[in-house]
């Protein structure tokens, strides 16, 4: 494994940070029926992120995919599960698990497309 320089290091860690801050802000509001719509494959989350977000990831394409590839289902759902416990119950089940895989990797494949 190459050893990338430090700010290539600190810019992935902001990223992850700011990833992290975006997971919560989205899923904060979101209703318990969304939330099991979305599990069940009715609802997407990327394409409205990927479109409110275009000239950000276009900018820092690399340093995004990046951190979608890094970022592990565990850690998202961590996030999900700190930022709308009342939701836990959803956030445990395989399907939450299942999704939220689909999600990153079309997010990969949207944004490297862009």
């Amino acid at each position: 494994m190459v050893d990338e320089p430090p700010e290539t290091q600190l810019l992935l860690e902001l990223a992850k940070e700011a990833f992290r801050q975006q997971v919560a802000k989205r899923v904060r509001p979101l209703a318990r029926s969304y939330v099991e719509r979305w599990m069940g494959c009715e609802l997407w989350l990327y394409p409205s992120v990927i479109q409110r977000h275009g000239n950000e990831l276009h900018s820092y394409k690399a340093v995004v995919i990046e951190t979608l590839r890094r970022t592990s289902l565990d850690e998202i759902l961590s996030i999900c599960r700190t930022t709308r416990p009342d939701l836990d119950d959803l956030w445990k089940r395989p399907a939450a698990r299942d999704k939220l895989k689909k999600e990153v990797e079309r997010a990969i494949d949207a944004v490297e497309a862009s």
